[in-house]
Protein backbone atom coordinates (compact mmCIF):
# COMPACT_ATOMS: atom_id res chain seq x y z
CA UNK A 1 0.00 0.00 0.00
CA UNK A 2 3.19 2.19 0.25
CA UNK A 3 1.79 5.90 -0.95
CA UNK A 4 -1.68 4.96 -2.36
CA UNK A 5 -4.37 7.17 -1.91
CA UNK A 6 -7.57 5.40 -0.32
CA UNK A 7 -11.01 7.22 0.86
CA UNK A 8 -12.30 4.97 3.22
CA UNK A 9 -16.37 6.25 4.32
CA UNK A 10 -17.71 5.08 8.16
CA UNK A 11 -14.05 5.07 9.17
CA UNK A 12 -14.26 7.04 12.72
CA UNK A 13 -15.47 3.34 14.29
CA UNK A 14 -15.91 -0.46 13.25
CA UNK A 15 -14.81 -1.84 10.72
CA UNK A 16 -14.19 1.15 8.70
CA UNK A 17 -11.41 2.63 11.41
CA UNK A 18 -9.70 -0.86 11.75
CA UNK A 19 -9.61 -0.73 7.69
CA UNK A 20 -7.96 2.69 7.74
CA UNK A 21 -5.42 1.95 10.37
CA UNK A 22 -4.39 -1.05 8.54
CA UNK A 23 -3.92 0.72 5.57
CA UNK A 24 -1.55 3.33 7.16
CA UNK A 25 0.00 0.93 8.69
CA UNK A 26 0.83 -0.51 5.28
CA UNK A 27 2.21 2.66 3.90
CA UNK A 28 -1.30 3.66 2.77
CA UNK A 29 -2.45 7.52 2.98
CA UNK A 30 -6.25 7.81 3.82
CA UNK A 31 -9.15 10.23 3.33
CA UNK A 32 -11.38 9.77 7.14
CA UNK A 33 -14.60 10.24 6.43
CA UNK A 34 -17.66 9.92 8.08
CA UNK A 35 -20.94 12.18 9.16
CA UNK A 36 -19.30 13.59 12.32
CA UNK A 37 -16.71 16.25 11.39
CA UNK A 38 -15.10 16.53 15.07
CA UNK A 39 -15.01 12.16 15.10
CA UNK A 40 -13.25 12.64 11.36
CA UNK A 41 -11.27 14.77 13.00
CA UNK A 42 -10.02 12.82 15.81
CA UNK A 43 -9.13 9.79 14.24
CA UNK A 44 -6.85 11.78 11.06
CA UNK A 45 -5.06 13.79 14.11
CA UNK A 46 -4.41 10.57 15.91
CA UNK A 47 -2.81 8.58 12.93
CA UNK A 48 -1.06 11.88 12.01
CA UNK A 49 0.03 12.03 15.19
CA UNK A 50 1.44 8.06 14.86
CA UNK A 51 3.51 9.12 11.65
CA UNK A 52 0.95 8.39 8.93
CA UNK A 53 -0.73 10.63 5.96
CA UNK A 54 -4.57 11.18 7.12
CA UNK A 55 -6.87 13.94 6.11
CA UNK A 56 -10.74 14.47 7.73
CA UNK A 57 -13.22 14.89 4.79
CA UNK A 58 -16.73 14.84 6.79
CA UNK A 59 -19.38 13.50 4.51
CA UNK A 60 -22.62 11.89 4.31
CA UNK A 61 -22.73 8.29 2.76
CA UNK A 62 -25.81 8.78 0.88
CA UNK A 63 -25.47 12.24 -0.33
CA UNK A 64 -24.31 12.64 -4.00
CA UNK A 65 -22.66 16.46 -2.92
CA UNK A 66 -20.83 15.14 -0.10
CA UNK A 67 -19.67 12.02 -1.98
CA UNK A 68 -18.80 14.92 -4.63
CA UNK A 69 -16.95 17.01 -2.63
CA UNK A 70 -15.43 14.14 -0.39
CA UNK A 71 -13.34 12.63 -3.79
CA UNK A 72 -12.60 16.21 -5.07
CA UNK A 73 -11.03 16.78 -1.57
CA UNK A 74 -9.13 14.05 -1.28
CA UNK A 75 -7.52 14.57 -4.60
CA UNK A 76 -6.92 18.17 -3.79
CA UNK A 77 -5.15 17.58 -0.70
CA UNK A 78 -2.98 14.12 -2.03
CA UNK A 79 -2.57 14.53 -5.58
CA UNK A 80 -4.37 11.07 -6.75
CA UNK A 81 -6.42 8.64 -5.87
CA UNK A 82 -6.04 4.87 -5.99
CA UNK A 83 -8.48 2.79 -3.98
CA UNK A 84 -11.87 3.40 -2.29
CA UNK A 85 -13.96 1.93 0.43
CA UNK A 86 -17.25 2.03 0.53
CA UNK A 87 -17.78 0.87 4.18
CA UNK A 88 -20.68 3.12 5.35
CA UNK A 89 -23.97 1.76 6.25
CA UNK A 90 -27.20 1.51 8.34
CA UNK A 91 -29.53 -0.69 9.64
CA UNK A 92 -32.00 1.18 11.46
CA UNK A 93 -34.99 -0.92 11.76
CA UNK A 94 -35.74 -4.53 12.81
CA UNK A 95 -39.82 -4.79 11.78
CA UNK A 96 -40.94 -7.40 8.79
CA UNK A 97 -40.66 -6.55 5.43
CA UNK A 98 -43.63 -5.36 4.68
CA UNK A 99 -44.17 -3.46 7.82
CA UNK A 100 -41.10 -0.83 7.25
CA UNK A 101 -42.03 2.76 6.94
CA UNK A 102 -41.28 4.29 3.24
CA UNK A 103 -39.22 6.67 5.07
CA UNK A 104 -37.07 3.99 6.60
CA UNK A 105 -37.05 2.09 3.51
CA UNK A 106 -35.92 5.18 1.32
CA UNK A 107 -33.28 6.00 4.33
CA UNK A 108 -31.65 2.46 3.87
CA UNK A 109 -31.17 2.33 0.07
CA UNK A 110 -30.11 5.94 0.03
CA UNK A 111 -27.15 4.99 1.99
CA UNK A 112 -26.27 1.35 1.51
CA UNK A 113 -27.18 1.30 -2.21
CA UNK A 114 -27.34 4.58 -3.58
CA UNK A 115 -24.57 5.95 -1.98
CA UNK A 116 -21.69 3.43 -2.77
CA UNK A 117 -22.95 3.94 -6.31
CA UNK A 118 -22.32 7.52 -5.74
CA UNK A 119 -18.78 7.30 -4.57
CA UNK A 120 -18.33 5.08 -7.38
CA UNK A 121 -19.53 7.29 -10.00
CA UNK A 122 -17.14 10.10 -8.96
CA UNK A 123 -14.00 7.77 -7.43
CA UNK A 124 -13.69 5.34 -10.09
CA UNK A 125 -12.65 7.89 -13.49
CA UNK A 126 -10.21 9.31 -10.44
CA UNK A 127 -8.83 6.10 -10.15
CA UNK A 128 -8.31 5.28 -13.49
CA UNK A 129 -7.17 8.17 -13.97
CA UNK A 130 -4.35 7.38 -11.35
CA UNK A 131 -3.67 4.61 -13.43
CA UNK A 132 -5.63 2.11 -11.63
CA UNK A 133 -6.43 0.38 -8.35
CA UNK A 134 -9.32 -0.82 -6.69
CA UNK A 135 -12.99 -0.92 -4.83
CA UNK A 136 -13.96 -2.68 -2.08
CA UNK A 137 -17.49 -2.62 -0.60
CA UNK A 138 -18.76 -4.28 2.85
CA UNK A 139 -21.52 -6.13 2.39
CA UNK A 140 -22.70 -8.90 5.04
CA UNK A 141 -23.54 -12.28 5.13
CA UNK A 142 -27.67 -11.24 5.36
CA UNK A 143 -27.44 -10.45 1.76
CA UNK A 144 -27.52 -14.58 1.27
CA UNK A 145 -29.87 -15.41 4.13
CA UNK A 146 -33.46 -14.76 5.54
CA UNK A 147 -32.88 -13.54 9.42
CA UNK A 148 -35.81 -12.04 10.80
CA UNK A 149 -35.51 -8.46 11.81
CA UNK A 150 -33.01 -7.64 9.27
CA UNK A 151 -35.18 -7.63 5.99
CA UNK A 152 -34.45 -3.91 4.17
CA UNK A 153 -30.43 -3.90 5.45
CA UNK A 154 -30.23 -7.63 3.50
CA UNK A 155 -32.07 -6.29 0.71
CA UNK A 156 -29.38 -3.67 0.39
CA UNK A 157 -26.88 -5.66 0.54
CA UNK A 158 -27.61 -8.06 -1.75
CA UNK A 159 -28.38 -5.17 -4.13
CA UNK A 160 -24.38 -4.14 -3.31
CA UNK A 161 -22.96 -7.33 -4.25
CA UNK A 162 -24.34 -7.22 -7.98
CA UNK A 163 -23.52 -4.00 -8.56
CA UNK A 164 -19.99 -4.66 -7.35
CA UNK A 165 -20.07 -7.52 -10.03
CA UNK A 166 -21.12 -5.05 -12.65
CA UNK A 167 -18.88 -2.38 -11.59
CA UNK A 168 -15.53 -5.14 -11.77
CA UNK A 169 -17.21 -5.84 -15.50
CA UNK A 170 -17.41 -1.93 -16.35
CA UNK A 171 -14.12 -1.04 -14.80
CA UNK A 172 -11.88 -4.16 -15.38
CA UNK A 173 -10.58 -2.80 -18.64
CA UNK A 174 -9.46 0.56 -16.90
CA UNK A 175 -7.18 -1.62 -14.56
CA UNK A 176 -9.96 -1.14 -11.45
CA UNK A 177 -10.88 -4.11 -9.47
CA UNK A 178 -14.12 -4.28 -7.40
CA UNK A 179 -14.69 -6.20 -4.99
CA UNK A 180 -16.89 -7.25 -1.58
CA UNK A 181 -16.36 -8.48 1.70
CA UNK A 182 -19.21 -9.67 3.89
CA UNK A 183 -18.72 -10.26 7.40
CA UNK A 184 -20.67 -12.07 9.25
CA UNK A 185 -21.08 -10.56 12.85
CA UNK A 186 -18.51 -8.51 13.65
CA UNK A 187 -17.79 -6.70 17.46
CA UNK A 188 -19.07 -3.37 16.38
CA UNK A 189 -21.24 -1.27 17.02
CA UNK A 190 -24.07 -2.18 14.76
CA UNK A 191 -24.18 -5.31 16.58
CA UNK A 192 -23.69 -4.46 20.37
CA UNK A 193 -27.47 -4.38 21.10
CA UNK A 194 -27.64 -8.51 19.76
CA UNK A 195 -24.35 -9.54 21.49
CA UNK A 196 -25.71 -7.88 24.93
CA UNK A 197 -28.78 -10.51 24.43
CA UNK A 198 -28.94 -13.06 26.15
CA UNK A 199 -27.97 -16.43 24.18
CA UNK A 200 -27.52 -14.56 21.23
CA UNK A 201 -23.46 -15.07 21.61
CA UNK A 202 -23.83 -18.74 22.82
CA UNK A 203 -25.92 -19.52 19.68
CA UNK A 204 -23.28 -17.43 17.47
CA UNK A 205 -20.82 -19.97 19.06
CA UNK A 206 -22.38 -23.03 18.56
CA UNK A 207 -23.13 -22.50 14.96
CA UNK A 208 -19.49 -21.43 14.41
CA UNK A 209 -16.76 -23.61 13.17
CA UNK A 210 -14.10 -20.96 14.36
CA UNK A 211 -15.55 -20.68 17.97
CA UNK A 212 -15.11 -16.99 18.23
CA UNK A 213 -16.72 -13.47 16.43
CA UNK A 214 -14.85 -11.20 14.24
CA UNK A 215 -12.65 -7.91 15.22
CA UNK A 216 -13.11 -5.59 13.55
CA UNK A 217 -9.29 -6.00 12.06
CA UNK A 218 -10.38 -9.82 10.78
CA UNK A 219 -12.46 -8.16 8.53
CA UNK A 220 -10.15 -4.99 7.94
CA UNK A 221 -7.34 -7.59 7.20
CA UNK A 222 -9.10 -8.81 4.07
CA UNK A 223 -10.11 -4.97 2.54
CA UNK A 224 -6.60 -4.40 2.84
CA UNK A 225 -5.74 -7.88 0.96
CA UNK A 226 -8.21 -6.89 -2.08
CA UNK A 227 -6.70 -2.82 -2.36
CA UNK A 228 -3.23 -3.54 -2.38
CA UNK A 229 -0.87 -5.62 -5.14
CA UNK A 230 -1.84 -8.88 -4.19
CA UNK A 231 -5.41 -8.90 -4.94
CA UNK A 232 -4.40 -7.71 -8.10
CA UNK A 233 -6.37 -11.02 -10.29
CA UNK A 234 -9.33 -10.61 -7.98
CA UNK A 235 -12.39 -8.57 -9.36
CA UNK A 236 -16.15 -9.07 -8.81
CA UNK A 237 -15.82 -11.31 -5.69
CA UNK A 238 -17.80 -11.51 -2.69
CA UNK A 239 -15.17 -12.44 0.16
CA UNK A 240 -17.02 -14.16 2.77
CA UNK A 241 -15.40 -13.31 6.53
CA UNK A 242 -17.85 -15.33 9.12
CA UNK A 243 -15.45 -18.03 11.06
CA UNK A 244 -17.15 -20.35 9.06
CA UNK A 245 -20.85 -19.41 10.51
CA UNK A 246 -22.65 -19.31 7.15
CA UNK A 247 -21.27 -23.26 5.51
CA UNK A 248 -23.29 -24.32 8.85
CA UNK A 249 -26.91 -22.29 7.91
CA UNK A 250 -29.75 -24.58 8.70
CA UNK A 251 -27.52 -26.90 10.65
CA UNK A 252 -27.60 -28.43 14.10
CA UNK A 253 -24.48 -27.04 16.21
Amino acid sequence: MAGKVVIVTGSTRGIGLAAARLIVEAGGRVAISSRKPDACASVAESLTAAGHDAVAIPAHAGREEDLKRLVQGTVAHFGRLDAVVANAAINPVFDPLIDVAEESWARIMETNVSGPLRLARYALPQIAAAGGGAMVMVSSVNARFGFLGSGPYGVSKAALEQMTRQLAVEWGPKGITVNAVAPGTVRTDMVRSLIERPGFMDAVLRSTPLGRIAEPEDVGAAIVFLLCGAGRHVTGQILTIDGGQSIRRGMDA
